[in-house]
């Protein structure tokens, strides 16, 4: 232990005595580990640390996929009972819905808000192995039409609303004008899905949903059995799946089950962006090695006489080889230490910027932090890096005194040869890093130039969900509310226009529905063609700067009419009524039923990517009229607040209970929808720019080193006729070779890394020539812009004074 101390002791006073080395190695290394440190603890928290549940890897997420329709969806209530009584891979499986409406208004003393509603089944919390802070949760006899008047609600609705007393358990809340007594709150890190406030059973659910085989509304989870592992379950629910597609061919004949690990369900939009971060991490942190090893080596050899003279008095190799690498500790520990720091900076931000990205479940955030595990990663980063960067050099001091005598030689090419293969491997992986993020940032320019196809500036949007009790099926009280809530708006200050739809623009949603085309050639039994459905007001596409194409759009007639008019879009135009006039086709939906309904097209409009702008537009059926829910879209010259201001009065001057929620602009919801291709973008872009520092920083520290030790020659070549330009041209080609095998080895790798990104780009390929341009000219103006300071230096070397010198 006494040894130790004296080792740090000495490793002390010699940094000490060369403030600039010490602390260019400091910030050197505090770049490199803070920026893995933050990546990594955005890895941890979300791909890594399980969840807050009992035995979670276990909980497996069961979705409904369509062979007409890409990606998974809900399932019908039906098909979840059907799943559930049929299985045989799962202790249990439970259900829960966010929509139908997703929101409740709860008033608390007087005054009405609007807050998170998920309806669960009975077993929904005993599934998931969670446990309440208060009270108690849901059991199957609270699941029972008749006894299902109860509440479950989260930490933070139990701080916002009720300031956390003990005595609203068993207390009396108004949810939508109904009476729920509250029976327990959930834990603050286990509320799920995390965007819940109220927790209601199953059974609320409304008839006609529960009765339906063709509305997708329940999210389905199971408990796998001990033993039983997910390629059973997934073989297991693929026989259930054949069966349900045998007894009801009308509904379920392309229907199949996808089953994931629910863990795995939640990260899958942000794992790759993850991945590719931590990968472009860790080799900004070799570089920033690379660095650090190069300047120990220059040291190392400038104190070379140094240790011979220790060496010749009796020191023994192994006591200078534990001092320098304690040197090369305690730098690690210090550049670990202000990384932490710099880390904890960054993490607000990064969690900030992982709220906005759209599917992000926030419940994840709190798994974000600086905690044991991420710091003993740090703290394992600091030794490792320590003994990457160190090793090299303390092997050097510790070599015989015979070795150390004869490396004496200033021109040897031993040291020179080692100070240029790292300097090549800097460069190449460098290269990597500026072409990945190149790459991806190309992909990103590309990503928001793309035309959403309507309009996004000053535009304003806020959510309403009218209370079932005081509206219920009654259309003329629906439609009476809305006209009001629109007239009003119209008539304040600053409007330009103002309408209203069932879903936010630009935010993905699965609102579809089946229908056929009159006259079309017939479909096989069970088949039927697709379309995104949505209704709208009659002032929809003025508002939201939609062109009509052909036709007409929807008059104030037309909500009333009891025949019903389509307004379609280009896209379904395109792929359903390509052969005939479009005006005038008869669409029949609800072809579920015995007799579906035979609405006629009106017009047609412009396509816009009403799913998001990385999605290519979908056919899309417009219907007139209003519903319970509805999204309230407001052009205007105000400003966000004033806007958000005027929105609330003009809903409160129509119905004063009716609270109004989700405020925000469609440029904040267009951003939001990027917000995971603009967080990997603007990182890999920072990455690639301290690579290129770093890079940059080194090639000049070598290559001064290296003009150092040639003075001499230089002085020679000078003497016997070289000129400047000759001694110029000479430590500019030691420059290009590095650079040139660096570049080469560094796009080699850079195109094998590329084809693992693949998914995050967007209309981008990996052979991209622009970004290919851009790498390697980053690259050559950072190293030309490195070598011609030493290279000047060199060209002034004053012949006579070099060869005095010697």
């Amino acid at each position: 232990m006494q040894s130790l101390l004296r080792d740090l002791r000495y490793a002390t006073r010699q940094l000490c005595k060369s403030p600039g080395f010490t602390i260019t190695v400091i910030l050197t290394l505090a770049l490199g580990i803070g920026a893995t440190t933050s990546i990594f603890s955005c890895v941890y928290g979300l791909l890594i640390k399980s969840l807050p549940f009992q035995d979670e890897r276990s909980i497996i997420t069961l979705s409904e996929t369509n062979s007409q329709v890409k990606g998974a969806s809900e399932a019908t209530y039906l098909d979840y009972l059907d799943w559930r009584n049929q299985q045989t891979s799962f202790s249990q499986v439970a259900a829960y819905s966010t929509v139908n409406p997703s929101s409740v208004s709860l008033v608390i003393d007087g005054k009405p808000a609007q807050i998170q509603r998920v309806l669960a089944s009975g077993n929904f919390f005993s599934l998931l192995g969670v446990s309440p802070v208060a009270g108690r949760l849901f059991d199957n006899q609270d699941d029972i039409t008749g006894k299902n008047n109860v509440a479950v609600i989260s930490a933070s609705a139990w701080q916002t609303y009720f300031g956390r007393d003990r005595s609203t358990i068993g207390r009396s809340i108004s949810l939508n004008g109904t009476s729920y007594t509250v029976i327990g709150v959930l834990p603050s890190n286990a509320s799920f899905p995390a965007e819940g406030e109220v927790w209601l059973p199953l059974s609320l659910l409304d008839q006609p949903t529960r009765a339906s085989r063709v509305w997708h509304s329940v999210k389905v989870l199971g408990r796998l059995r001990p033993g039983v592992s997910l390629s059973a379950a997934r073989s297991d629910m693929q026989t259930v799946a054949q069966r349900l597609s045998a007894a009801y061919p009308a509904t379920n004949r392309n229907e199949g089950i996808a089953l994931d690990p629910l863990h795995d369900n939640l990260v899958s939009t942000l794992r790759p962006a993850m991945l590719c971060l931590m990968g472009a991490v860790v080799l900004v942190l070799i570089v920033a090695c690379v660095n650090v090893a190069n300047l120990l080596l220059v040291r190392a050899t400038e104190s070379r006489r140094d240790v011979a003279v220790r060496k010749a008095l009796g020191a023994n190799r192994q006591h200078l080889f534990r001092q320098y690498l304690a040197q090369t500790l305690m730098l690690s520990l210090l550049g670990g230490s202000l990384g932490i720091l710099l880390a904890s900076i960054a993490l607000p931000l990064l969690r900030v910027a992982l709220t906005h990205t759209e599917g992000f479940d926030e419940s994840l955030l709190h798994s974000i932090s600086l905690n044991f595990p991420v710091l003993l990663f740090t703290l394992a980063v600091c030794t490792l890096t320590a003994f990457l960067f160190g090793l090299l050099p303390a092997a050097r001091t510790s070599a015989p005194l015979v070795d150390i005598l004869r490396s004496g030689d200033r021109s040897s090419s031993h040291n020179h040869r080692g100070r240029a293969i790292l300097v090549t491997t800097e460069i190449a992986i460098a290269v990597v890093v500026v072409f990945l993020s190149t790459l991806v940032v190309r992909s990103f320019q590309k990503l928001i130039a793309i035309d959403p196809g309507l309009r996004t500036d000053h535009i304003l949007t806020a959510e309403i969900t009218l209370p079932t009790p005081r509206y219920g099926d009654s259309s003329p009280l629906t439609n009476r509310f809305y006209e009001q809530v629109l007239e009003n708006i119209v008539q304040s200050h600053g409007v330009l226009s103002a309408a209203t739809t069932t879903q936010v623009p630009l935010r993905p949603s699965q609102v579809m529905t089946r229908f056929l085309i009159e006259g079309a050639p017939a479909l096989a039994p069970g088949t039927f063609p697709y379309a995104q459905i949505r209704f709208i007001s009659p002032d929809y596409f003025r508002a939201m700067g939609i062109g009509l194409l052909k036709g007409r759009t929807f008059t104030r007639s037309d909500i009333d009419s009891t025949t019903g008019f389509f307004v379609v879009n280009e896209s379904f135009a395109r792929h359903y009524l390509s052969s005939r006039d479009p005006i005038g086709a008869n669409i029949l939906i609800g072809v579920m039923s015995p007799t579906p309904s035979k609405i006629p097209v009106v017009g047609v409009v412009s396509n816009a990517r009403d799913l998001g702008i990385d999605s290519d537009p979908e056919p899309e059926i417009y219907l007139p009229g209003y519903g319970l829910h509805a999204v309230l879209l407001v052009r205007t010259t105000l400003s966000s607040d004033d806007a958000a201001t005027m929105v609330r009065n003009a809903v409160r001057a129509a119905d004063p209970a009716q609270p109004v929620y989700h405020i925000e602009t469609i440029d904040a919801v267009l951003a939001d929808s990027v917000a995971r291709q603009r967080m990997t973008a603007t990182l890999l872009g920072s990455f690639a720019l301290i690579t290129l520092v770093l890079a940059a920083i080194g090639s000049f520290g070598v290559l001064s080193y290296s003009v150092a030790q040639r003075t001499r020659e230089i002085g020679v070549r000078m003497a016997i006729g070289a000129n400047r330009g000759d001694i110029l041209q000479l430590i500019l080609r030691q420059a290009a070779g590095s650079m040139g095998i660096g570049i080469f080895a560094g796009l080699v790798a850079g195109f094998l890394a590329a084809r693992l990104i693949n998914g995050l780009l967007f209309q981008t390929n990996i052979t991209d020539p622009l970004s290919l341009a851009i790498s390697i000219s980053a690259l050559v103006l950072v190293t030309v812009l490195a070598a011609t300071i030493p290279a000047l230096r060199a060209a002034s070397v004053n012949p006579v004074d070099a060869l005095r010198s010697e």
